[in-house]
């Protein structure tokens, strides 16, 4: 038995109770099953194995594809062959949010078990000679990440990954020593803990025991919103390998940085009625960075699968549908560090057996394909082994050199208006192992530098490069992801000498580097205290303060007062807190103050005079008072996950502020006025009764805030409660010359996401805290809000000439110019705010998160003049 035991906590103590427990339970099991054997022909027969080594039914207690193994039995499963099998360690990188544990199988020989990180850094000196070395009796293996289960309701992927790593624990096969003499694979079987954890509970529970149902309309093969596809926060974690916002995206970066891979498999599944998918992907899709050699290698790589399937005939498509473009997903994301990234997609039986066009689909049969390609990985793998160490080493070598012929040698970029995003943004390189220097100071502010020569070039062009050309204009995903406007930056490509660099501070991984904890500790003030709202978790601080009864105000016009001795200015947004006002005495306040202050990292002003310099005075009218907002959230049915998963994640992960999560099937019951402000996240065919569209609409004119994100809007105005109008863009061509045209002409309509320009009004309170009033707009919506009559309603307007980054057809920059991007409606006394463009995609577009915060705590005091 292998425990990582850290400390000694309640969990862990729990955790081997519970592991004594299923222990106890499975060697009951094994003498149920003593007399049973499995399968192994039906799964594969090419492997010879060691007829003594416990089969996996008896590790397991079932049948593979019989039951789905919860984690808490991959994981013992895990533990067992490790213990098991002198070919195999197992390895805890990370914990999920949910704090499960996720841990990787490493394979090889047993005699480079034992000099692992020798092996590591051999491997590393190939392509990155100047940082690592060979050490003497080391050799460079071959190195496989083969990655399952991403999204949590595709289990094939875990069950494959459990089979592959038995049959190489119990092989006594001359070609599985051959191969583990030079070779190191790492199991990766559950990407997604928590969602597949979440999945395995629902269709366990819902599995018939005697009688067979494989209807899809069974409750088995239909779990409710939110699913399991997600993450803990509802994240598709196949969408965050470069944003690396999330624990297990983190730890699997990390773990693929520390071995650079030559081949890394990527094991999905997709509709039921589907077959079998492995790349090549669309070829006129590929990223243009990625080298023809890589596609090629691909290629090979694919005449092994399509072998192995064609020997359990399996059916199987490839050069369609999916593509190779965007880098941050598993299967692309190593195609610009000289690692071949392989994507496989099975049918899905999503239960045990399920009816398709096909005939049955059982869960034992995607178990078996997905096995059969995972060997073809290897089989294929190793029989090109020569190349794909030659294409990583002559990647690398290329990479280098390209980086040297490049116009400038670094981006240059300086801390914003707010220190969190500059820290999250360098935070997320350096979790790449991308290499970021503190440079030099200029008017107060340091700068930073990214220099062009370092192994992971591409890997920097693709965080910081604007992209508005492309082969062609269907995309799987996204068309374009430049991560520094994400964070709000402003980089510039500079030349400086090597000396400089040098002379620059290195921020890696695991330097302290924490620019966003900006406190200080102030003094005590009779007066007041002032913080400012650019910092992004300042309405953390915020909510904190209101929830422990401290009175606070929010200015609605710039002023300079004199505060910590000298003279400062402050900014619309900022917040004061009056001592005289409080129910607390001044020490209270200033100990209070202190204290969430220093937790959250923000600096606090203490005022030494009540009448400023210029602009208001801190006892004007124009300074409004806040209240603690009382938020609940639209959840369920008809609400995209993904989205209310972003939301949940800004107000959860970053501010700690709570909100109230309520499905729509049971708002009716819930008394809407206990909450002054309501998010209803991006709808996806929403539809709710009369009496719960009736009950908003006073809501709003009651005098509180509903917020409206993406397509909110459009079901809002269904619903009689919003006036908005939408503006739809063109979404057909005019002629299609052939019927084999018709995909990629309707196609290139589709608005899949792109970087547009806007311009703010920064005195609207819906952009209190930014400086700069050009925006960076991430747009996924094949529609605008229409811009009304009274064009101060719309203090979020795209530019003239939008398109900044990504993909658009020719008819849209026209169609989207000088429309809203967000709307403020008058409703009574209350207001609603339309976001139509999500404010906070997939968890890192930092740069426009602020702003619902803004619309939480501010957006009720819009004036009317200024709402349509």
């Amino acid at each position: 038995m292998i425990l990582i035991l850290s400390h000694f906590s309640a969990v862990f103590r729990l955790r081997i109770l519970l592991f004594t427990f299923l222990l106890s339970c499975i060697f009951f099991q094994n003498q149920l099953y003593s007399q049973q054997g499995w399968d192994r022909e039906y799964f594969d027969s090419s492997i010879t194995v060691d007829e003594t080594f416990p089969g996996p039914h008896k590790l397991m207690g079932f049948q593979p594809g019989e039951w789905h193994p919860n984690h808490i039995q991959v994981d013992l499963f895990m533990d067992r062959l490790a213990e098991l099998s002198p070919r195999m360690v197992k390895k805890e990188i990370g914990r999920s949010h949910e704090n499960r544990p996720y841990s990787v199988l490493i394979v090889s020989a047993p005699e480079n078990l034992d000099q692992l990180e020798e092996l590591r850094e051999c491997h590393l000196a190939s392509i990155d000679p100047n940082n690592f070395s060979c050490a003497d009796g080391a050799f460079n293996p071959l190195v496989l990440y083969q990655a399952y289960t991403s999204h949590g309701n595709e289990p094939s992927g875990t069950g494959a990954a459990l089979l592959y790593a038995w049959f190489l624990a119990a092989a006594n096969d001359e070609w599985v020593d051959e191969v583990l003499a030079e070779t190191v694979i790492i199991i990766d079987p559950v990407m997604n803990p928590d969602g597949y954890d979440r999945f395995v509970s629902w269709v366990n529970s819902k599995r018939w025991l005697n009688a067979q149902v494989s209807d899809p309309n069974d409750d088995e093969f239909n779990q409710p919103w939110p699913g399991s596809r997600t993450n803990h926060f509802w994240f598709d974690l196949n969408r965050d390998w470069l944003p690396v916002q999330h624990p297990e995206s983190i730890a699997k970066i990390r773990l693929f940085q520390a071995w650079k891979p030559n081949v890394l498999g990527d094991y999905h599944e997709m509709g039921s009625n589907a077959t079998y998918f492995f790349q090549p992907g669309v070829p006129s899709r590929t990223n243009p960075m990625t080298p023809q050699i890589n596609q090629d290698l691909t290629a090979a790589i694919a005449e092994f699968h399509a072998n192995a399937l064609d020997e359990i005939s399996v059916p199987y498509y490839t050069k369609e549908r999916f593509d190779d473009y965007y880098y941050g997903k598993g299967s692309t994301y190593p195609d610009i560090q000289g690692c071949v990234g392989i994507l496989f997609e099975q049918a899905s039986s999503r239960g045990h057996v399920q009816e398709t066009i096909h005939g049955p689909l059982t869960f034992a049969e995607t178990i078996r394909n997905q096995l059969a390609t995972s060997f073809s990985t290897l089989r294929g793998s190793w029989e090109l082994r020569t190349e794909l160490r030659d294409y990583q080493q002559n990647f690398f070598q290329e990479v280098r050199k390209e980086a040297r012929r490049a116009s400038g040698n670094a981006y240059r970029f300086e801390m914003g208006n707010d220190p969190y995003l500059l820290q999250e943004f360098i935070r997320m390189m350096a979790t790449h192992d991308i290499k970021v220097y503190q440079g030099d100071e200029k008017d107060g502010k340091k700068a930073y530098y990214v220099p062009f020569e370092q192994t992971r070039y591409y890997l920097v062009r693709t965080i910081f490069e604007k992209v508005k050309e492309f082969p062609d204009s269907l995309f799987y995903d996204v068309s374009t992801w430049t991560m520094s406007l994400a964070f709000g930056i402003d980089a510039e490509v500079v030349t400086v000498s090597p000396n400089f660099i040098n002379r620059s501070t290195l921020l890696d991984y695991n330097t302290d580097f924490s620019p966003a904890n900006q406190y200080q500790p102030f003094e005590k003030s009779v007066i007041g205290y002032i913080f400012e709202w650019n910092h992004f978790l300042a309405p953390g601080l915020l909510y904190e303060l209101l929830r422990e009864g401290v009175k606070a105000k929010v200015a609605f016009s710039p002023f300079s007062i004199k505060v910590d001795g000298g003279e400062s200015d402050f900014s619309e947004g900022s917040i004061l807190i009056l001592s005289g006002i409080q129910t607390m005495s001044e020490a209270e306040l200033h100990q209070l103050l202190n204290e969430i202050a220093a937790k959250k990292g923000i600096k606090v002003h203490s005022m030494d005079r009540g009448l400023s310099i210029s602009g208001i005075d801190p006892g004007s009218p124009t300074f409004r008072m806040l209240n603690l907002p009382k938020i609940l959230m639209v959840t369920g049915s008809g609400i995209n996950s993904n989205n209310a998963g972003a939301i949940w994640y800004y107000f959860d992960r970053h501010l700690h502020i709570p909100i109230t999560k309520v499905s729509n099937e049971r708002l009716g019951r819930v008394n809407l006025s206990d909450y002054d402000v309501i998010i209803v996240p991006s709808t996806w065919g929403l539809s709710m009764p009369d009496n719960i569209n009736e009950r908003i609409r006073s809501f709003v004119s009651d005098g509180n805030t509903l917020i409206l994100e993406g397509e909110a809007s459009r079901w809002a105005n269904s619903a009689g409660i919003s006036r908005a109008q939408i503006n739809n863009l063109s979404s057909r061509p005019d002629e299609v010359a052939a019927y084999g045209d018709i995909a990629a002409a309707f196609g290139a309509y589709a608005v899949g996401g792109c970087i547009v320009k806007g311009r703010a009004d920064l005195t609207n309170p819906l952009f209190f805290g930014y400086d700069n009033d050009v925006f960076h707009i991430f747009k996924r919506k094949r529609w605008v809000l229409e811009l009304p009559e009274n064009q101060l309603s719309a203090p979020l307007q795209y530019s003239s000439d939008p398109l900044l980054s990504g993909y658009l057809h020719t008819s849209h920059p026209a169609e989207i110019s000088e429309q809203a991007s967000m709307l403020a409606e008058s409703r009574g006394r209350g207001r609603i705010i339309h976001l139509s463009d999500a404010p906070f995609f997939r968890g890192y577009w930092f740069s426009t998160a602020h702003i619902m915060s803004n619309a939480v705590f501010f957006g009720g005091m819009i004036d009317g003049r200024a709402a349509f």
